[in-house]
């Protein structure tokens, strides 16, 4: 199942499958960093807690601002609830390397912070990866910044969670098959969906990991999600497809509420939808 929207700026219409898409009004959102970004189709809904952390890193292309990646950052966990981003021509470039250029996030109070200790024995995992973000040197530089860490097992962070970014980074990277593809990406850090806690300040290691997608291409809109559980013992090859869920219940799952920006009438459709062949590759 697919939606065709005409968009106009923030005004949506559907031409199909007589669902309205006229845009409700969105409640003001408060929070402690870049509430202007905070009603971007790729953002979930905030926490809201006031020890929670909406960060915004931007970039600069020639001279024009460029939003990199967004997260929202639990200070008390020191782990960040989730990570958002598109690819769109512009960031869907692959032109830089990796940086390997492990630093504190600027925008994190010293006081919440994770350091390289909160890894011992596991992978410092990337929510949004270091191949995410290629179109910029400094676009690379942000990825590596800790509040985007997550303490993973080696074998899934470099076995099947990798082999899931890397068909993301296909889909994102394919102008004919994208105009622009929204991301949300993180592992579960509620007490009940944690396997332990590590390192000096008790970071929680996530039980579970996911993404959250919705594509638009010429108007038409199309969602997936995924849900993995965070264990060492995937052997390659995989079938991702085994792994794909609709939006709607990962949003069970998790508590978060995805794509809550986008007009209700289209929001319910294409979150409930899960059609797999929209998605090229997945059952290889």
């Amino acid at each position: 199942m697919q939606i065709k929207l005409a968009c106009l700026g923030a005004a949506f219409a559907a031409v199909a499958l007589f669902v309205s898409c006229e845009k409700d009004e969105v409640a003001p959102v408060v929070v402690l960093n870049a509430p202007e970004y905070a009603n971007r189709v790729e953002m979930p809904a905030l926490d809201g807690d006031s020890l929670s952390l909406f960060i915004v890193h931007k970039t600069d292309v020639d001279g024009q601002e460029v939003i990199n990646y967004s997260l929202e950052y639990d200070c008390l966990s020191r782990h960040a609830r989730w990570v958002a981003f598109t690819f769109y021509d512009l960031t869907a470039k692959n032109s830089g390397s990796r940086t390997d250029a492990w630093d504190d996030d600027p925008q994190v109070p010293a006081e919440w912070r994770s350091d390289r200790e909160d890894y011992r024995g596991y992978d410092r995992g990337h929510l949004c990866a270091s191949n995410d973000r290629k179109f910029t040197v400094n676009a690379n530089v942000q990825t590596f910044y800790y509040s985007n860490m997550s303490p993973q097992y080696g074998n899934f962070n470099r076995g099947i969670w990798q082999r899931l970014e890397a068909l993301v980074q296909d889909w994102g990277r394919n102008p004919s098959l994208r105009d622009t593809l929204y991301v949300v990406k993180g592992g579960t850090i509620d007490a009940d969906k944690v396997i332990t806690y590590t390192g000096p300040h008790s970071i929680p290691v996530p039980a579970y990991y996911y993404m959250a997608l919705v594509n638009v291409k010429n108007g038409i809109y199309s969602a997936i999600a995924f849900l993995l559980e965070h264990n060492d013992d995937y052997r390659a090859p995989y079938n991702l497809q085994n792994y794909a869920i609709s939006v709607d219940e990962l949003e069970e799952f998790t508590g978060l509420d995805f794509f809550h920006n986008l007009p209700d009438a289209c929001e319910s459709v294409i979150e409930a939808q899960l059609v797999k062949d929209n998605w090229p590759g997945l059952a290889n």
